[in-house]
């Protein structure tokens, strides 16, 4: 039978760091010491532990005074501030990525969101977190019980660290559907992920899965869930001791498999006694022969433990390893060292940045060069600009060959241009940036931009990119497609580029359109600036494609209401309607009825008396109300009178050329009813 490994098993940085704090505090501080609730879901592990002097505590209250080492799982505030006001010394072996869960949920909390929890509600991780918000986080395990909520304005979303990401996301759409404004933390382990995703392939490849890991480890019960869902028959264990021949009868291949608290020692020992039982199919071995670590020599698997994944490092080496945590000016990241390395602010990048965040985040892997294994002060120091450097000038160098574009981070605004960060620090000229003049570069800092490399000097460490070239050529292919696809009455989606006095022109996929003046609007404008400002979106028809001249005609006006549609039914004839003088001509008046619809008023209807001149009794600007004599929508003519009007009593109006205000101005209508 072939025995297949998973390509990721067994521990994770975020355990085997606890593990190794636990083991530095053993050896370093004096009895006695204890973990609150186990320190990983192991008892294989936890029972190696207490043989090194480390106890397992359930109450503060009930232990004295000593060292308390917090478990991976992590803890609330309150039960730490407990501890050190009892006297406690605090040993902090919070897992990062569990830790950076907790700060979330915490921020998220001050910030009025209602915090919720996507994970098991007993999981010591999930109380940990509610904790960090005061315990008004709500926890949910399926899409299910989030439908169920009641609605909240805010919420905040983030999830154990062993959460199957598929789950997770099901419970986000089922929040978003019922929530207000919901926020979604990014706190699944990767690691996790990664375990998870290994185990499926390999199970979809074997006849029968062996899972092993604590069987109160919930990142075990997952992997087992998984794989028992692909069909595959799939049996968890804790060790060696408890396979069972009958698994294997006639199996050609199996997987094996382990949780993040798995150590070494355990999937070696499962691993052979598995091909053992290949080999002797039918013959069981009497039970707990040889697998089980507390019916071994425990010397053998102490050393064991304390050695495994512990990395001798020497400058100039270059290793992966996962940041640890953030402070104000280094960076500390877990290389699998028997201590944590040192990243100084200055070693982050190859340009100059303010604080680490801005680089690197809690649970990042990253590549470190190794700059002193030992220093004065016995830390072992690290550089990642220069782990970046030695990548990026490979990197580069090949996509320069091939032409191909390259991706990197602005950090800052330099004289003449933009100083990009690509692993090595580039320049992009302020004329490179945009197809056109930017005025202020500022805004592109901390923007991820894509260019293309047109000088690139290794031994000067000089690298030139353009972003404009790539622009010039995705805005060419856009306009070729344009042109080749647009036809006449298409109404298309488009962005105001620049306004002139004749009209504006208008982006419509790689191509400028005009839009004429007489095109924007239904109503007369003296300037397009009074309908339209640069950067407006609009949808726009074409009008005309000239595919030779590479230039297209669009219009504004006509995807938006006509008002003469309805100009019959709005203005009948003999009605007397309100209207604004526009316009004043030697035979008349044009005045407007409503935005794109005017009228004329010919002179011989202005007055009842003989007029030279319009003027002699309107003005432009005045507000007047005319009678109806004629609509013809189709050439687009109304004839009005506002001599008709006044003698439908309407001459208040009209102030005839005079300022003053009179009595019978105001109270004409009334007297004459009066009257009658």
């Amino acid at each position: 039978m072939e025995v297949r490994l998973a390509a990721k098993a067994g521990f994770c940085f975020g355990v085997r760091r606890a593990i190794d704090l636990a083991l530095q505090t053993a050896r370093q501080t004096p009895p006695p010491i204890y973990t609150l609730g186990p320190l990983i879901h192991n008892p294989q592990v936890v029972t190696l532990l207490t043989r090194q002097g480390i106890s397992v505590i359930d109450k503060l209250r009930d232990a004295p005074l000593g060292t308390l080492i917090i478990r991976s799982h992590g803890v609330g505030p309150e039960l730490v501030n407990q501890a050190r006001e009892l006297g406690f010394k605090v040993i902090d072996a919070t897992c990062p990525f569990v830790r950076r869960a907790q700060q979330l949920a915490c921020g998220l909390t001050r910030s009025g969101h209602q915090v919720i929890v996507v994970g098991e509600k007993e999981h010591p991780e999930v109380q940990g977190i509610v904790g960090w918000t005061d315990g008004q986080a709500l926890v949910v395990e399926s899409p299910f019980e989030a439908a169920a909520l009641p609605y909240f304005p805010r919420v905040g979303v983030v999830a154990q660290t062993t959460q199957s990401h598929t789950r997770y996301e099901a419970v986000v759409a089922a929040l978003k559907r019922r929530m207000g404004e919901v926020t979604v933390g990014d706190t699944i382990c990767h690691a996790v992920m990664e375990r998870q995703e290994a185990a499926l392939e390999l199970a979809r490849q074997v006849e029968v899965m062996i899972v092993v890991g604590g069987m109160f480890s919930a990142n075990t019960r997952k992997l087992t869930d998984l794989c028992r869902a692909t069909g595959t028959p799939t049996y968890h264990i804790e060790t060696a001791a408890q396979l069972r021949p009958d698994w294997f009868r006639g199996v050609k291949t199996a997987g094996l498999t382990a949780g993040a608290s798995t150590p070494d020692w355990i999937i070696e020992e499962v691993e052979r006694r598995m091909r053992e039982m290949a080999e002797n199919e039918g013959i069981t071995t009497p039970e707990g022969q040889g697998a089980n670590p507390e019916t071994e020599d425990a010397t053998n698997a102490e050393q064991e433990l304390q050695t495994t994944q512990v990395r001798s490092l020497r400058s100039g080496d270059v290793v992966r390893g996962v940041v640890v945590q953030v402070g104000q000016d280094e960076v500390l990241v877990d290389v699998g060292a028997k201590s944590e390395g040192v990243v100084p602010l200055r070693e982050l990048s190859c340009c100059d940045v303010s604080s680490p965040d801005e680089v690197v985040q809690v649970g990042d892997e990253i590549d470190v060069w190794v700059v002193k294994a030992e220093d004065n002060e016995g830390r072992i120091i690290l550089s990642k600009g220069r782990a970046d450097a030695i990548k990026a000038w490979e990197a580069l160098e090949q996509a320069h060959q091939k032409g191909e574009p390259v991706q990197g981070v602005v950090r800052e605004v330099v004289k003449g241009g933009l100083l990009v960060d690509l692993g090595v620090r580039s320049f992009l000229p302020a004329s490179q940036v945009e197809r056109g003049y930017v005025e202020d570069l500022s805004q592109y800092v901390g923007m991820n931009v894509t260019a293309q490399i047109i000088e690139l000097n290794k031994g000067r460490k000089k690298v030139i990119l353009s972003r404009k070239a790539l622009l010039e050529e995705e805005y060419a292919r856009k306009r070729q497609e344009t042109l080749n696809t647009i036809q006449e009455g298409d109404v298309v989606r488009g962005i105001v580029r620049r306004l002139t006095h004749f009209g504006a022109f208008v982006d419509i996929g790689g191509l400028d359109g005009l839009l004429h003046i007489s095109e924007i609007s239904w109503h007369r404008i003296n300037h397009p600036s009074e309908v339209l400002k640069v950067g407006d979106e609009l949808e726009v028809q074409v009008l005309r494609v000239d595919r030779e001249n590479e230039k297209v005609s669009l219009s504004l006006k006509q995807v938006l209401p006509n008002p003469w549609d309805h100009v019959t039914e709005n203005y009948p004839v003999g009605e007397i309607v309100p209207a604004k003088v526009v316009r004043l001509v030697p035979f008349g008046a044009f005045v407007e009825l409503e935005p794109g619809v005017e009228g004329l008023i010919h002179i011989s209807h202005l007055a009842d008396w003989h007029v030279a001149k319009p003027e002699d009794v309107i003005a432009e600007g005045q507000d007047i109300r005319v009678k109806v004599l004629s609509v013809d929508p189709e050439n687009k003519r109304i004839r009005l009178s506002l001599r008709e009007a006044q003698k439908n009593g309407d001459s208040k109006y009209q102030n005839n050329a005079r300022d003053e205000v009179t009595l019978g101005d105001v109270f004409g209508d009334l007297l004459q009813k009066n009257s009658n």
